[in-house]
């Protein structure tokens, strides 16, 4: 959500707004993703300690630019639109503009990427805490619980499973999710499928 949030905000004014501060924000995300991820994490992590706040600050970070581009595509698109040249002729202002043309428009397709987006996060925060740098025991997590069956994995399997099972589910389940709200929320596809029955 902070993600989505923080992407949401810098993508619409980056789309929409004066082209210095679109290039600004676009070299600050390119810089982001050229970062290896890996590295990243270990040097959060030697900052402030393997924690939930370093975790969220690692998976913050690197959707932001994920968020920002997908945004800031659908601004740029609907810029050019009619009724977007057409409020703008009759002198509506920028903000006004976001506001009312570009934010509802674009907050579709942002709920399907974010649904399609949690298995990634799932997958990236099981990772860390599976090599010891994320959620730290006693918290409960299923990248720690993967790691204690790792190590006990010629005693009892059993922990192995449980541990991996709700994660397989969880990022299978959540795919679906985001391709039924894709096709809950997108007209085209609504079209397409009553066409093909």
């Amino acid at each position: 959500m902070i993600s989505a949030s923080a992407g949401l905000f810098l993508g619409l004014f980056g789309g929409y707004g004066p082209r210095l501060l679109d290039s600004a924000l676009l070299l600050i995300c390119d810089a982001i993703v050229s970062l290896p991820m890996i590295i990243f994490a270990l040097a959060v992590v030697a900052l402030v300690g393997p924690s939930i706040f370093g975790l969220v600050l690692i998976i913050v970070t690197f959707s932001i630019p994920v968020y920002f581009r997908f945004v800031r595509t659908q601004a740029m698109v609907l810029r050019g639109t009619e009724y977007v040249k057409a409020a703008r002729a009759i002198g509506a202002s920028p903000g006004f503009i976001i506001a009312r043309h570009l934010l509802p428009n674009v907050l579709g397709p942002l709920l399907i990427m974010m649904a399609m987006n949690i298995p990634s996060v799932i997958a990236l925060e099981s990772g860390l805490s599976f090599l010891g740098q994320g959620i730290q025991p006693p918290t409960p997590d299923w990248g720690s619980m993967l790691n204690d069956g790792y190590s006990y994995i010629r005693q009892g399997t059993h922990v192995i499973i449980a541990g991996s099972l709700p994660i397989i589910f969880a990022t299978i389940g959540f795919t679906f999710f985001g391709e039924a709200l894709r096709d809950a929320l997108d007209p085209r596809s609504s079209g397409r499928k009553a066409r093909d029955t």
